[in-house]
This record gives C-alpha cells, structure tokens and sequence, in this order.
C-alpha cells in the first residue's frame, strides 16, 4: 500500500470518527437543550396564561438568576392560540406549551396530548373573613403593629424577592402584602407544594373509602413484579419507595428535569425506574413517586367512575371555597403532582387551614379522622425531617430545625425557590409566602421573616 493510500485511509477514519463524534455531540446538545426549552416554555405559558402576567415582565424577569445558556433559549408567545414556543440555539431543543380553559398549560413536545373532559365548572366563593387592626374585628393576641412593621421591612428591604406574604390567624386574615405586580388574584405555581395537595387528595379517597394507605399501590407496570407489586401508597407517600430516582436540579438530564420537561407520562417514568432499596428502610426526596401516587390516585378514581380533577372540585376545593385552584396536567391528562399548581395566595392558606382544623371545614369532615397527625408523622427513615408528603420542623440527630424561630410542631407545604404554608399549631396560625429565592437558601432567607410573624401573634391560651 503506498504512503498516500495509507495517509486516505487514515484521513478517511478520522473524518468518520469525527463525524460521528459531531452527530453524537449534536444529539447530546439537543437533549440538554430540550430541557431548557421545555423548562422555559411551559413557566412562560403559565405565568402569562394561568397567573395572568404580563408576558414581557415574564420574560425579562422569571428566569434572572439562572444558567447563562437560558439566554440562549428563544421564546414566542402565540396570545390568540394561547400557546408558547421555545428554541435553542441552531434549532435545537425545540419545546412547546399549550394553554388549556381550566387545566392550564401542558408540554407538548411530541405533538400528543390526551384530550380531557371539559374542565369542572367554575364555582363562587365566599371570600375569606379579614380581621384588620381598625374595623372592630380586631384579635386581641395579635400586636398588628409588630405584624405590620416585620412585612413592611421585608418587602421594602425584599433582597428575599417575596412576591406574596399572608398571615391568617383563627380562620380570619389580619395581614397580606404583596409585591409589585401580584395581588391577592395572581395565582402563584407550587412547585413543590404540590406534593401537599397530592396527599390531601389522597386523603379525601382514603375517606371515601377507595383505598388504604397500608394496601400496595395498584401501578399496572408492577403486576407480577416480586419486589415492586409490595410498595404500599404509604411508602410512595414517605419517600421511603425503594425506587431510584435523581432529584438533582443541577444536573440537566437528571430524572427530575426529564420526568417534568420532557417526558408525556411523568408517572409511568416513575413507575419504570429499578428499585434500589429495600421498601420503607432508605428516604431520600422523589418528585417521581408523587407523580406516580397522583397516576395511580387518577386511575383508581376512574375505577370508581370519576375524573381526577372533577374529585379534587367536589371533594376538597368548592367545600374549602378554594376557586382559583388549578392542576396542571402533563401530556398523558395526568395532574403533575409533584410540581405543577397554581392558587392565589389566600386559597393556599385556605388548604393550610384544613390542615389546622383537622380535616374539617364549616363543620363537615373532608379528610380522614387523624390524616393531619398522619401527614405531619415522621417517616421512619427520614431523621425526622418529612411526613406523608409534607415537611417538618423537627430537628434530626444530627441537624437543627429547619425554621429554628418556630416550634417543631410546625409542618409545612414547601416548594422550589421558597414557596411555603406553614400550618402552625400553637398559634392556630397559617402563613403563606411565595417568592423567587434564587442563589441562596430560601429557608435561611424566610425564616427571620416567619419568626417575627411567630411572635407577633400570642398564644391563644393568653388572649
């Protein structure tokens, strides 16, 4: 062979390897890029279709503070067709989010999405009773000026970046601030606090008797699975599963980025992932199983001949006046329990405060006898730091309370970038805040806020 065919032959491989490493590198860019994509075209559609914000402040404001490659990520809203559209660079990663009347917004990434019934009705609501300082229905345990001093400070200060602060004390609202461009209408999305409402659904069908908590939970995709068919709805409910799952918000292909940004069946790919662990003997922090709770909850309630959304109306938000509540579904019509909800902030303290009356509202039982001290129990193996789909304030053995101000008693939705209820016992309090805590801990930012608002307000024993 002579020299100038061997130097071709050489040339020749080297531009196939290296075309083939261009193609891989291309589908690996697609890939990460199509999380962003999503990510960033489905908290567009929401803001602007669900929360009802202006679409320009969405885009120059909502994603500050994140990856330098989002800038990268173009977005284009389509009003008449209440869709949003987003790209990456060189046409990758491409992501679109569809508006729904009564769902919200939906990834459609691969062009398929399930068609659902129409949306439950809207229903009136009596609007939540208010205690102000100077109208005579003042509560004499509350030091209103104290109140008033500790929420004037922190949103004029606001390096927390809260969007929403409302303090209900007995069932009564006597304080709420909002920041610039939110009011008490603006729905707010969950993130996390979503995994709340998901227990609190599951709650109302453990009280109409469609399941049992200690039972396995029926997923399809474990039928004659030795190891899988044993995980009981309480183990998903606990984080304590067995099930692999990354919930690395860092990592851009981690299981939680693909499960909420690419993926159509956020349930069925919690439902395919190995197990790693003995059921009920490990914890660790799974949006994937409360989106498999929420798919299984879905398909037992159609058992029973009833639709999710329908049972969430008439089981828990039209008894507790919560009207603006929304479930966004993903692309399969199941409700993304893990992540995506929105309500105004006076209807999430409308949920914190059934969770402070036991369950029961104007009188009549929504949930279980009991369900509150289920939820707000340690799981086993979680150093007492979370319940049944809901976080404490209990200090581990090795690690201090969460919100140090406040008694352990304390437990609390809670929700990516410092989104909480907090449902506070002693003081038969509820305080809601939303926010955008970004670069910092949310809970170190929050907790000398919601510890001044602790002692504003006395014990009732004292009043």
């Amino acid at each position: 062979m002579t020299e100038w065919k061997i130097q071709h032959k050489i040339l020749t491989g080297v531009g196939a390897a290296a075309a083939l490493g261009l193609v891989y590198a291309g589908v690996q860019a697609d890939r990460l890029a199509r999380i962003g994509a999503g990510y960033k075209a489905k908290t567009a559609c929401s803001e602007v279709f669900v929360a009802g914000r202006d679409a320009g402040v969405v885009l120059t404001g909502e994603f500050k503070g994140m990856p330098d490659v989002m800038k990268q990520i173009r977005v284009k809203y389509d009003a008449d067709a209440k869709t949003v559209r987003a790209r990456g660079p060189f046409g990758l990663g491409r992501a679109r989010a569809i508006y729904r009347e009564g769902y919200g917004c939906t990834l459609a990434n691969a062009g398929r999405v399930a068609p659902l019934p129409p949306a439950p009705a809207g229903f009136a609501a009596e609007p939540w009773p208010e205690a102000p300082p100077v109208s005579g229905k003042a509560i004499p345990r509350v030091d209103y000026g104290a109140l008033d001093f500790a929420l004037t400070q922190a949103f004029e200060n606001n390096e927390a970046n809260h969007r929403a602060v409302l303090v209900a004390v007995d069932g009564k609202i006597v304080d709420e601030r909002y920041a610039d461009g939110f009011d008490a209408a603006t729905r707010f999305l969950s993130w996390s606090m979503a995994k709340s409402v998901t227990a609190t659904l599951v709650g109302a069908a453990v009280k109409r008797g469609y399941l049992d908590v200690d039972d396995p939970a029926p997923v399809p995709e474990w039928e004659g699975d030795a190891e899988k068919s044993k995980i009981t709805w309480n183990d998903l409910l606990r984080m304590q599963s067995g099930l692999a799952f990354d919930e690395d918000y860092d990592k851009v292909r981690s299981d939680v980025s693909r499960m909420l940004f690419e993926k159509g069946d956020a349930g069925g790919f919690a439902a395919r992932m190995p197990v790693d662990h003995v059921p009920g003997e490990v914890w660790y922090y799974s949006s994937g199983t409360a989106n498999l709770i929420a798919r299984t909850l879905r398909e037992v309630l159609a058992d029973e001949g009833l639709e999710l959304h329908e049972f969430a109306r008439e089981a828990i938000l039209e008894p507790i006046g919560a009207s603006s509540v929304i479930l966004e579904p993903d692309a399969s019509g199941t409700f993304i329990g893990s992540s995506f909800v929105y309500a105004t902030a006076r209807d999430w303290a409308r949920l914190g405060q059934l969770y402070l009356q036991n369950g029961v509202w104007d009188g009549e039982r929504l949930l279980p006898e009991g369900w509150a001290e289920y939820v707000s129990a340690p799981a086993a193996a979680s150093d007492h730091q979370y319940g049944a789909q809901f976080w404490l304030n209990k200090a581990g053995e090795t690690r201090p309370r969460f919100f140090p101000g406040v008694p352990e008693e304390m437990y609390f939705f809670s929700g990516h970038e410092g989104q909480y209820v907090f449902i506070i016992p002693d003081k038969r309090m509820v305080v809601v805040r939303t926010g955008l805590t970004r670069g910092r801990s949310a809970m170190e930012a929050v907790a000398p806020l919601l510890k001044d608002i602790y002692y504003a307000v006395g014990s009732p024993e004292a009043s």
